[in-house]
């Protein structure tokens, strides 16, 4: 199973969730108590000593960009941290368009466009975008719990039989590859591999001592939970 810690706000963070040896680490450049500057981000990405291209490689674990799309593009802040990084994956909020999608993949990057869960629906709109996408698609899809007021971090999950429903009657047919986030902890994460099956876990909020801070005891309990978790069918659609 594979894991990402996201949220990281600092160097020393960093270090911590390091320490756990997570797959890949986020930085957050859209909105909330986590959001870091271009400045912070490419610090964060260069001190991890973290591999641009994979999902986890001999340089460390694979950094991703939570990003804003609005007026089909990114702003210049993350233009910015792209170019001075390498960074490929990027974590898609906003308006996020097939057009957007092929561009980026065009461009040699990986999207993830977030899909926010609020019902057992949530497969409709994710459904038409890949349609519209055609054989540029994203590298992976991020469910996460849907919150009037955010657009991640809330630390509640959703109900995780929709996926499992949805993927009964044929929803998920064609999806790439789906990363679970909303709400996971320590305590739950084992529970909700074994009721998704995603192919990775994402976890924020539920691994801090308080907003933007991460506790290390629960990075090293979430990661160890995680793998040790029996994760069901392997999902295929990219390297380990």
């Amino acid at each position: 199973m594979r894991v990402k810690i996201c949220g990281i706000t600092s160097i020393q963070d960093a270090r911590i969730v390091l320490e756990a040896g997570p797959d890949a680490i986020g930085v957050n450049m859209v909105a909330g108590p986590r959001r870091v500057t271009a400045e912070v981000a490419a610090a964060i990405i260069s001190s991890a000593g973290t591999g641009a291209g994979s999902t986890r490689d001999a340089s460390g674990p694979c950094p991703v960009v939570l990003a804003n799309v609005a007026d089909g593009r990114l702003n210049d802040e993350v233009e910015q941290v792209v170019r001075q990084t390498k960074v490929r994956w990027l974590q898609l909020y906003g308006d996020v368009t097939a057009s957007v999608i092929r561009s980026q993949v065009q461009a040699d990057l990986k999207p993830v466009p977030v899909v926010r869960v609020a019902d057992e629906d949530f497969t409709v709109s994710f459904n038409r975008l890949l349609a519209a996408c055609g054989a540029d698609r994203p590298a992976a899809v991020l469910l996460d719990a849907y919150h009037r007021d955010k657009l991640g971090g809330t630390g509640e999950p959703f109900r995780w039989s929709w996926v499992t429903d949805a993927r009964d009657r044929g929803e998920l047919d064609g999806w790439p590859p789906i990363v679970l986030a909303g709400g996971l902890t320590p305590e739950n994460v084992a529970e909700a591999i074994q009721t998704v099956h995603p192919w990775a876990v994402d976890v924020s909020s539920g691994v801090e001592a308080s907003p933007g801070c991460k506790d290390p005891a629960k990075v090293d309990g979430f990661v160890r939970n995680a793998r040790k978790a029996p994760s069901g069918p392997r999902q295929t659609g990219l390297a380990p």
